[in-house]
């Protein structure tokens, strides 16, 4: 605890740091931490560390104390510039270390947002805990493009948690996307007297606004902003405390990711796996109670995938799995959700969907896969030509609960898609004529 005292009581930017590789170098002795690297450059140490519990790495740069730094401190980011009418330019660059306003109860404070085991409540927990010690309005966390546009867009927390709705957004995508690019924390302290932004915003803003990057290990997942109705907000120091609780919440998005991919991601076909799927499927029930929107759930079943197998062996029945797995994502609606259902079987949750909209989904996944070459990887036979059966309903239209859905598009649907030839597509609805 000591070390964790002597970093934050410490009087100087160099004094800061020291005091940080002080304590990483005595949790390695203690083996909760391991040196990955150290390296010397114009004067300046890096040093890398990794968590041996939570994996993260930690990377801390140290000026070399030379007779010409005696001082002992280290670079400061530039103050803000102003022009003749006194207007702030946007804060660019790394902010200096929150000293005052990071003490140790705040450190314990955010670092207790860790111990939360949903993503969610713990980033929830770091809104209310920025708002209030940076005095912010609003706070609002929105996910960069290439997440949105990836399988983590169906991660519960994060859709939870993040604003998707431009309306909502308290940055305008063009700063948003500025902020993602540069990975550098923008600060503006008057929203309609910015010079450069000013355009960017509705001719109704005003105030300040500061974004940061949600950056680990050189990815960024997307910003965190805070804004305040009051010009010239947020100092330098709120800066530095907005940077630094979107370090620790995008240590905390990675670190879920990371596990996401370990839990549920099916390694075979690279989507979703069973576990994720009944956990969604539940979801999507629930949600579908709020809102009185219909859902759908399809189950589709390979048909004759145990001769490729029993023909050409199980690395090549991998690899047609593989590809039936990349053309349900891929025929699929982005809000979908698809994973592997057990064995050859698939499952696709389809949120908010007419029973129209989900027998054209089921219907462009049967064709796509009837028309495909899949190859096998393998001398004897190259390419394999598969066909799918699959079997839908909807809730609540075709059934009351979780396990009623599951037996008439499984059971019910997708037996009678089989027993009426293969390479069918049966609604449940159909199963009653």
């Amino acid at each position: 605890m000591a070390f964790y005292e002597s970093m934050v009581s410490a009087g100087d930017e160099q004094a800061f740091r020291t005091g940080a590789v002080r304590l990483m170098d005595r949790l390695c002795e203690l083996g909760y931490m391991r040196r990955l690297s150290r390296s010397e450059n114009d004067g300046v140490i890096r040093l890398k560390y990794r968590n041996l519990l939570t994996l993260d790495t930690v990377s801390i740069s140290l000026e070399q104390l030379t007779s010409e730094r005696t001082s002992g401190a280290g670079p400061r980011a530039t103050p803000p510039e102003s022009d003749a009418s006194g207007v702030h330019e946007p804060v660019r660059g790394r902010a200096e270390p929150p000293r005052a306003a990071m003490t140790l109860s705040f450190l314990r404070t955010v670092a207790a947002s860790s111990r939360r085991t949903d993503l969610g409540g713990a980033l929830g927990y770091l809104y209310d805990l920025l708002k209030d010690a940076v005095g912010a309005d609003r706070v609002a966390l929105a996910m960069s493009r290439g997440l949105i546009n990836s399988q983590a867009t169906n991660l519960t927390e994060l859709e939870d948690i993040c604003v998707s709705d431009e309306d909502d957004q308290i940055a305008p995508p063009a700063v948003r996307q500025q902020v993602e690019s540069t990975g550098e924390v923008l600060s503006i302290q008057d929203i309609r007297r910015d010079s450069n932004h000013s355009r960017q915003f509705p001719r109704s803003a005003s105030g300040a606004l500061a974004v940061a990057p949600l950056e680990a290990d050189a990815y960024v997942y997307g910003t965190l902003a805070i804004w305040s109705s009051r010009n010239y907000a947020f100092d330098s120091n709120s800066v530095a405390v907005l940077q630094f609780v979107a370090e620790f919440a995008a240590g905390l998005i990675k670190r879920r990711l990371e596990v996401e991919e370990l839990i549920f991601i099916d390694q075979t076909c690279q989507i979703h796996n069973r576990r994720y799927f009944d956990e969604q499927l539940a979801r999507e029930i629930a949600r579908s109670k709020r809102t009185g929107n219909a859902m759908a759930l399809l189950i589709g079943d390979l048909d004759d995938f145990k001769s490729v197998n029993d023909t050409l062996g199980h690395a090549a029945g991998d690899s047609v799995l593989r590809q039936v797995g990349k053309i349900l994502s891929e025929n699929a609606r982005q809000v979908d959700i698809v994973a592997r259902y057990g064995g050859e079987e698939f499952g696709v949750i389809l949120p908010d969907i007419s029973r129209e909209s989900a027998l054209a989904v089921a219907e462009r996944i049967r064709s796509t896969i009837a028309m495909h070459r899949f190859i096998t990887g393998s001398e004897q036979q190259p390419a394999w030509n598969l066909t799918i059966s699959i079997g839908g309903a909807l809730y609540p239209l075709d059934a009351a609960s979780k396990t009623d859905l599951i037996d008439k598009a499984d059971r019910i649907s997708l037996y009678r898609a089989k027993h009426l030839g293969r390479n069918r597509v049966v609604m449940y609805q159909d199963t009653e004529s």
